[in-house]
Formats: structure tokens, C-alpha cells, sequence
């Protein structure tokens, strides 16, 4: 009987060991996950801001780069390119479509003469 229970002991052991493991593993990739999200975001603020800059230089317009965007989209559906770049380029294309929905279509540069300008 004290074997039995002996067995039992180190197994009820082990198997503590593989769930702190496994939960380590878990907290892991929630990290991970989060640093994907917060890159994920700074490159959708950094395609919106650049496109912001396009269209209040007057290169082009909000809704002409959302166009672009739906057609790269289309391509990237036609030629099976991963879900999460489709979405994102989906993402990025709403995003602008509303921005341009709302007379947000040019951006501000500055308010003002900037200080280290020579204006």
C-alpha cells in the first residue's frame, strides 16, 4: 500500500511540474501575442501617418490609396498570400475609408512655424 501511495506521490509531482511548465509556456506566448499586437499597431500608425502626409501634400488622396489598397488586397487573395497580411491590409483600407468618410482627408502638419525652423 505505501508503494502504491509512493507512486501515486511522484506522479501527483510530475504532473505539478508539467502544468508550472506548461503555464510558464502559456504566460510565454501571451508576451509574445502582445508584442505582435503593439508591432502590428505601430506599423498600421505608421502606414496611416505616411499616407496622412500623402494626402496633405496633395500627392494623392485618401480614398485613391484606399483604392490602391483594395486592389493589392485582391492580388493578395488571387495569389493566396497568408490571411493575416490580407487582413491587415483590410484593416488599413477600412481604416482610411473612414478617415476619408469623415473630411479627414489631409492631415496637419503643425500648427505653427516649428522652433528650429528658419521661417
Amino acid at each position: 500500500m505505501n508503494a502504491s501511495l509512493d507512486v501515486l506521490n511522484e506522479q501527483m509531482l510530475t504532473l505539478v511540474e508539467v502544468v508550472s511548465a506548461q503555464e510558464k509556456d502559456i504566460k510565454a506566448l501571451k508576451m509574445r501575442c502582445q508584442q505582435l499586437e503593439e508591432r502590428d499597431q505601430a506599423v498600421m500608425v505608421a502606414f496611416t501617418t505616411f499616407f496622412h502626409v500623402l494626402a496633405a501634400g496633395r500627392v494623392a488622396k485618401l480614398e485613391d490609396i484606399a483604392a490602391i489598397l483594395h486592389n493589392i488586397i485582391k492580388v493578395a487573395q488571387r495569389e493566396a498570400y497568408p490571411q493575416e497580411s490580407i487582413r491587415f491590409l483590410e484593416g488599413l483600407a477600412s481604416m482610411l475609408r473612414e478617415q476619408s468618410g469623415s473630411g479627414t482627408t489631409e492631415a496637419p502638419m503643425h500648427d505653427g512655424p516649428r522652433p528650429e525652423s528658419k521661417d
